[in-house]
């Protein structure tokens, strides 16, 4: 009779990762015969935490958002664990550690990182005889080359926009934390005296105008005639994710990416998007649980940004011409207010009809700020 499977549950939320989870799963069962690793889907976080109440709870739930500083206190703290891989703390990326690490434990490992840059098309510079942006601009110089790049007929149809970014208040958040504002506090208690900070809406103006006043960007009633998949090639330059070239490859090199502008308030830094895993306080076998996540996320091969600077070595991401700047990025970022305020969330769709009023309506951008002081 053999020896008795000891029992890993992993309940997920991210179906698109599952082929990577299938993979690990594998490889860890067939190092450790004895371990037999079961997953579950989960369609949110509250059927995640509601699956904790069950007689089989999870050892591992993998989250879309990281659990940054552990709200609920599902996850134990993975600080002793990760003490024990030599050179782990030294190989992650300073910024990345920093905003996993928030309110002093480590509820999980991340994955899914990304943070936003300006992608451009070259052939759209080429055309207009402009030099490729660097990473020395800023903000005056990104208007001016938009304003260059945007095409318009005697009748003042647009055909080219020099820019283009979605109206929603997570997308415009960088520009804030680099102008040295922000929405929230640093401990995501209250938007007073920060979302209404004259560095917040002082860069806020600068984004409204970018609408309403340099008129480089299309319009939020405005249509484009393009589906979804395609709308940045109205536009030569483009706030986006990493995302977009691990669907979109771009095998011709059309586009680059090159930093967020330098703003007048002088502040380097980048917000940051991530998803994470951690080991559940309901866990019976912890230690066990850790083995398997350390396993699929810091040994896999296949995440659009790794974990550690290691990692990105061995993938050849440090001279990849698109994962290499943003890998770069991964030195200085900082958690915005998705992840520090479940309050501001909760208000963001409120927050987002408010902008577009800005944009259409013209109306008043720091009383505007001012009224979301409510928010959170």
């Amino acid at each position: 009779m053999g020896e008795q499977l000891t029992e890993i549950r992993f309940m997920t939320e991210i179906p698109h990762y599952l082929h990577i989870l299938m993979e690990a799963k594998e490889s860890f069962e067939q190092a450790n015969p004895n371990v037999k690793l079961i997953i579950q889907q989960a369609v949110d976080d509250f059927e995640s935490a509601k699956a904790l109440e069950s007689e089989e709870p999870p050892d591992i739930i993998e989250l879309g958002g990281f659990p940054v500083g552990n709200p609920d206190g599902l996850f134990i703290d993975l600080t002793p664990y990760v003490s024990e891989l030599k050179g782990l703390e030294e190989d992650w990326y300073p910024g990345l550690r920093q905003a996993i690490g928030h309110g002093g434990n480590l509820p999980g490992l991340p994955l899914e990182i990304m943070m936003p840059l300006i992608m451009y098309n070259k052939e759209m510079f080429d055309r207009a005889g402009l030099t490729y942006p660097t990473d020395e601009w800023t903000w005056d110089e990104m208007m001016e080359l938009a304003r260059k790049l945007t095409i318009r007929d005697a009748e003042g149809r647009t055909s080219q926009y020099g820019f283009g970014i979605g109206v929603d208040i997570e997308w415009w958040e960088p520009f804030i934390l680099r102008n040295g504002g922000r929405y929230v506090s640093p401990d995501g208690s209250t938007a007073r005296g920060y979302v209404d900070s004259p560095a917040t809406i002082e860069a806020f103006r600068k984004l409204i105008d970018t609408y309403r006043v340099h008129k480089i960007i299309r319009m939020p009633n405005e249509p484009s005639g393009l589906e979804e998949g395609r709308k940045h090639e109205d536009a030569a330059m483009n706030f986006t994710f990493g995302w977009h070239f691990f669907h979109h490859p771009d095998p011709d090199h059309k586009y680059a990416v090159v930093g967020l502008p330098k703003m007048p308030g002088g502040v380097e830094t980048n917000m940051l998007y991530m998803a994470g895993a951690g080991v559940t306080k309901k866990s019976a076998n912890p230690r066990l649980a850790w083995e398997f996540l350390s396993h699929y996320i810091l040994a896999s091969r296949s995440w659009i940004l790794p974990n550690t600077r290691s990692q990105a070595l061995q993938q050849g991401l440090t001279n990849h011409p698109v994962w290499s700047r943003y890998l770069q990025e991964l030195h200085h970022v900082q958690l915005g207010a998705f992840f520090l305020s479940r309050k501001w969330n909760a208000s963001r769709q409120l927050v987002n009809d408010d902008i577009n009023r800005m944009i259409l309506e013209g109306v008043d951008v720091a009383q505007t700020l001012r009224s979301w002081t409510r928010f959170a």
